[in-house]
């Protein structure tokens, strides 16, 4: 598929300027920041970020960003998706697609792909399909990852699986013009504070939206999916450096972001590779997560999630709602947040909308049970808080008694409060309980958006002030579509959910 690698200086600048590149994780559809966007295309091109600000910096300031904290794991553990500011965000694609600057980016990636012994299958694809880019996304893990995988069972006979924990809240921001300009040159004085090179300047943006911090850098849009690729890239070419200094040869390495997938043909070799592997990446900050990391000399099977595998094993076909979501909360509690569980919550979803829209429609039985499992399925496995979400909207929509749907409403809410970092969740709660009750309150700036137009998400304290109105007088809620919400979602709604990528795992 094409990458956005692919595309000219021009094409690469529309393609991060779509609002699926500015908020990769799912919405409900009646937030929008297109018009916010364009708005500020239009307004900052040709200008730089020194250009536009007061006497106040953005890197001293610390709510530039909006972070929406998201529970993980159903415990204690948490993963910040962040909103960039747009203003800022739109400064670093204009930085990053100038045609000098873009020319040299991909010539970098060039370098990162001259052994063809390391494959990366994880550069934003930018195909021009009637497909959401997500789609295109995940079907490109399937085929370069999954099936290449599958295929070199011919050729190896020994698979070790490990990743980068953290990855994300690992890159240190100085490691970007190291992988643009290698790290000799970046640590020179005279080029590490020069914004003329497009690596330091994406460092330097980075920190103004990180209240000036070096380490991590913002999840959640592609446009930063996209520059951890060029440190993970960099990785890849020292790594490449390393082995051959090593004379390792006989080997294949397959990358999906900060996943690794290393064949050899025994397992010495593996650990050998490993071992490199490892060492190079701690020079980038990394660490790799020994809790993640998997040895076989089954191929075949190793090249298949071990959820995927235990559910095609396991499933059992039916169509009695309460039995279908017994199998699925029993696949949660032997993987959590798993991949094969994110996709038949998917398929039981789809299936809800299709009984809704047959001649039977859809019928709803023990109503309070059913919630009941799909609540503590979403407890446990918070990579499924809008899958539920509409999943509950269907079966809710279904109890006549108004009073009843309140009564169970808050009963969800009131299980779901027992979590901590939820302000993702309440998003999705909102949303399914804002037709039954929009006085319920949800913490959270997007939920508190909601309710009043005139919160703002982001400081922009440190913008001029004509900049700075339009971010904040611009509208990210669609005011004809909050209108329309029934307590049901739409299948426009429920055939966008579920293409995810790898966000969650």
């Amino acid at each position: 598929m094409k990458t956005v690698l692919d595309l000219n200086h021009l094409e690469a600048k529309a393609f991060f300027l779509k609002e699926e590149s500015y908020c990769a994780f799912e919405l409900p559809e009646y937030f929008s920041f297109q018009t916010l966007i364009a708005k500020l295309a239009d307004e900052l091109k040709g200008k730089t970020l020194k250009e536009c600000t007061t006497g106040t910096k953005p890197k001293n300031i610390d709510d530039v960003n909006y972070i929406l904290l998201n529970n993980k794991d159903g415990k204690f553990a948490w993963r910040p998706f962040q909103l960039i500011h747009p203003a800022m965000y739109v400064f670093l694609v204009n930085e990053l697609t100038q045609e000098e600057n873009w020319n040299l980016v991909q010539d970098r990636f060039k370098e990162f792909a001259l052994n063809d012994k390391i494959e990366c299958h994880s550069v934003p694809v930018a195909e021009n399909n009637d497909k959401p880019d997500k789609q295109n996304q995940i079907y490109e893990w399937w085929q370069k990852v999954e099936q290449r995988s599958l295929a070199l069972a011919l050729e190896y006979n020994h698979l070790l699986q490990l990743d980068i924990a953290d990855c994300y809240g690992s890159i240190y921001t100085h490691t970007i013009p190291w992988a643009l300009h290698s790290m000799g040159e970046s640590k020179k004085p005279e080029i590490r504070d020069n914004i003329a090179l497009i690596g330091v300047s994406i460092d330097k943006h980075i920190q103004a939206m990180s209240f000036g911090q070096t380490n991590g850098i913002p999840q959640g849009s592609v446009l930063m999916d996209f520059i951890a690729e060029m440190v993970l890239g960099y990785g890849d070419s020292l790594i490449t450096e390393e082995l051959e200094r090593l004379n390792i040869l006989d080997y294949k390495i397959i990358r999906y972001r900060d996943d690794y997938r290393i064949f050899t043909n025994n397992p010495h070799r593996s650990l050998e590779i490993a071992k490199v592997l490892s060492e190079v990446l701690s020079k980038l900050n990394f660490k790799i997560n020994s809790s993640k990391t998997h040895s076989t000399d089954d191929v075949v099977l190793g090249s298949l999630k071990p959820d995927k595998i235990h559910w095609i094993y396991n499933k059992r076909k039916t169509d009695n709602i309460q039995q279908w979501l017994i199998q699925l909360y029993a696949l949660g509690k032997e993987y959590p947040n798993s991949g094969a569980l994110f996709k038949e919550t998917k398929h039981f979803l789809d299936w809800l909308q299709y009984k809704e829209e047959s001649e039977d429609g859809l019928d709803i039985q023990n109503a309070e049970i059913l919630i009941s499992i799909l609540v503590n399925l979403a407890y446990n496995n918070p990579r499924l808080f809008a899958l539920v979400s509409a999943s509950l909207s269907f079966v809710l929509s279904k109890i006549v008694d108004a009073n009843k749907q309140k009564e169970l409403m808050l009963k969800i809410k009131n299980k779901f409060s027992q979590l901590p970092n939820t302000s993702y969740l309440n998003v999705w709660l909102q949303r399914l309980t804002y037709k039954i009750d929009p006085k319920i309150i949800y913490t959270g700036k997007l939920c508190d958006k909601v309710i009043d137009r005139s919160i703002q998400l982001w400081n922009s304290d440190w913008l001029n002030p004509k900049i700075k109105k339009i971010v904040e007088e611009s509208t990210i809620i669609k005011e004809d579509i909050i209108e329309k919400v029934e307590i049901q979602f739409s299948k426009e709604e429920t055939e966008q959910l579920g293409e995810f990528d790898k966000l969650f795992s």
